[in-house]
């Protein structure tokens, strides 16, 4: 084992190197192309804003792919290393190669439909008598965008990335469907990021949509020119569109319950708002509201037999830490998420009791 663990630690210190160079490199290059945008932007000049970008960005880009994959090899050595015996002193098997299916993750009704989908790290065992199963996983979204030259090129954006479990329970339920909101240095974070794709993308288009406007023969090559600029403004339109229309489940409504803080943190989706109030007595939803302080962003869902949670943050390995660290870090994010898990599984189990009871109403 420890011959194991000297050869991933030299594997890791050798290839994190390289990543930190390529994240240097990356940087350098994205600073040098906004700055030169916004340069040709103060100096009025539109005749060729766009040079630089077409050399830089897709330079860019590769320098990323190539990250990623540095990272995913690492993640997958060391994972192998160091989460399956992590998880082996749980009586939890664990597999890095396999994960859910499309199929188990979008029965959780929690997440759209992908075009692309990926999935690792899979883990069975049991939490509170109750079998479960659970992995990493990814799910994209691909969009096809069209140059002036009529081009088109696929570019995909991902929808989530985290972990789901699957826990199966004598309970029966319609459907009830909880979605995390955005909240405080979230909302905060988020909507600073969607201010600077704005400003980004509005000083790259206005140059050139004033250099056409500029061009003496304007009209007869309106259409030409503008076209990609339309195309990309109908395309957007239309995701936000499906994007809405997908999101309301058929046969779910929206709900409020009493408690406004709980409103504040979650969207609610039911088939059945007597089953919901009873489902989510005050105990529950006081250990919701604990969980999202606590841990963050995390979607719950129960339906039929099984309840599903999906936590926005996969099993990861810190490149700049030691082996050692990695090992210790491992232990305790199995026993923080597993406990999570078992905590609001332990107060549905008692809130289910009293309903069998009939002392929930």
């Amino acid at each position: 084992m420890n011959q194991e663990l000297n050869k991933i630690k030299r594997k890791r210190e050798k290839i994190y190197s390289i990543i930190q160079i390529i994240n240097l490199a990356i940087v350098i290059l994205l600073v040098g192309t906004f700055l030169f945008i916004i340069s040709d932007v103060l100096n009025h000049n539109f005749e060729t804003p766009f040079i630089i970008p077409f050399i830089t960005i897709p330079l860019a880009m590769i320098l990323i792919s190539i990250n990623q994959y540095l990272k995913r090899y690492l993640n997958k050595e060391i994972s192998k290393a160091i989460y399956a015996p992590a998880f082996k002193e749980k009586n939890i098997e664990f597999s890095y190669e396999d994960g859910l299916t499309l199929d188990d993750v979008l029965s959780s009704h929690l997440l759209p439909k992908p075009d692309d989908f990926a999935s690792d790290s899979l883990t069975k065992g049991e939490i509170s008598g109750f079998p479960y199963k659970a992995s990493n996983i990814t799910l994209w979204r691909e969009h096809e965008e069209r140059d002036s030259k009529g081009n088109t090129r696929t570019t995909r954006t991902i929808i989530f990335d985290g972990r789901m479990y699957i826990i199966e329970t004598p309970f029966n339920k319609k459907g009830i469907i909880l979605k995390s909101k955005l909240i405080g240095k979230e909302k905060m974070l988020s909507n600073i990021i969607v201010i600077i794709v704005v400003l980004t993308t509005t000083a790259i288009i206005v140059p050139n949509m004033l250099h056409i406007l500029s061009d003496p023969f304007f009209k007869k090559s309106f259409k030409e020119d503008l076209f990609p600029f339309s195309t990309i403004f109908i395309v957007f339109l239309l995701a936000i569109i499906v994007a809405y229309i997908s999101n309301r489940k058929k046969g779910y409504q929206r709900a409020k319950l009493e408690s406004s803080q709980f409103n504040k943190y979650f969207e609610i989706q039911t088939q059945d708002q007597v089953e919901l109030r009873k489902t989510l007595s005050p105990a529950v939803m006081e250990k919701l509201i604990n969980l999202r302080n606590s841990i963050g962003e995390f979607h719950l869902s129960m339906i039929g037999n099984k309840i599903f949670f999906a936590f926005p943050k996969s099993f990861s390995v810190k490149y700049d830490k030691p082996i050692e660290e990695l090992l210790k870090d491992a232990k305790e994010i199995v026993e923080k998420e597993i406990e999570t898990i078992k905590t609001i599984i332990e107060t549905l189990k008692l809130e289910e009791e009293k309903i069998k009871k009939g002392a929930i109403n």
